[in-house]
C-alpha cells in the first residue's frame, strides 16, 4: 500500500496521507474501545451472519458504515471526524482548482453533505488500518483469509499513488 491513496467522493478528488504509527497506534485502541462495540452491522457485511463470507464490495462497506454512523451520537461522529480528518494528511482538490488542505473553513467546499462526510472517514480509516490489522490477523490463522479479501476489495474504486 503506497503511502498516499486518491479517491473520487462526488465532485471532489481527496489525496489522503497515512497518520504517524503511534498515532495509528492510539486511534486503533479507541476505534475498538468506542466504535466497535457498535460495529455490528459493519462486520455483518464483512463476515456475514450466519459465518459465511458475503460479497465485500466498497459499496457494501459503505452501507454499513452509514449504518453504524446511525448507531453512534451525533458528538462522537463529530469528534471522531475531527481527529481523522487531518488538514496535514487530507487534500482535497475541485475541478479546475488547485489542491489544498481541508481545513475546518474549506469544509463546506469539499463537500456536498454528511454522507461524502462517512465516505472520506471510511477511506481514511481503510488506508490507515486495513494492511497492518490483515498483515497481524495473518499470524490468527482463519481470520487471515476473510481480512485480506476484505483488504483486496476495499481498494477497487480509489486509486493509490
Amino acid at each position: 500500500m503506497s503511502a498516499v491513496k486518491e479517491v473520487v467522493i462526488g465532485a471532489t478528488v481527496f489525496r489522503i496521507s497515512r497518520f504517524d504509527p503511534f498515532r495509528q497506534l492510539k486511534l486503533l485502541g479507541d476505534l475498538q474501545k468506542e466504535v466497535l462495540p457498535a460495529a455490528g452491522s459493519m462486520l455483518t457485511a464483512v463476515f456475514g451472519g450466519d459465518g459465511v463470507a458475503q460479497e465485500r464490495d466498497e459499496k457494501a462497506m459503505l452501507h454499513a458504515f452509514r449504518e453504524l454512523s446511525a448507531k453512534l451520537g451525533g458528538d462522537a461522529l463529530a469528534n471522531w471526524a475531527e481527529r481523522l480528518i487531518d488538514a496535514e494528511l487530507v487534500s482535497f482538490e475541485l475541478a479546475g482548482r488547485e489542491p489544498q488542505k481541508l481545513t475546518p473553513a474549506h469544509r463546506g467546499l469539499a463537500f456536498a453533505d454528511y454522507a461524502e462526510i462517512l465516505e472520506l472517514l471510511f477511506h481514511i480509516l481503510e488506508h490507515n488500518f486495513a494492511g497492518p490489522l490483515v498483515r497481524w490477523a495473518g499470524r490468527f490463522g482463519p481470520a487471515r483469509a476473510k481480512l485480506a479479501s476484505l483488504s483486496g476489495g476495499l481498494t477497487q474504486a480509489s486509486n493509490e499513488s
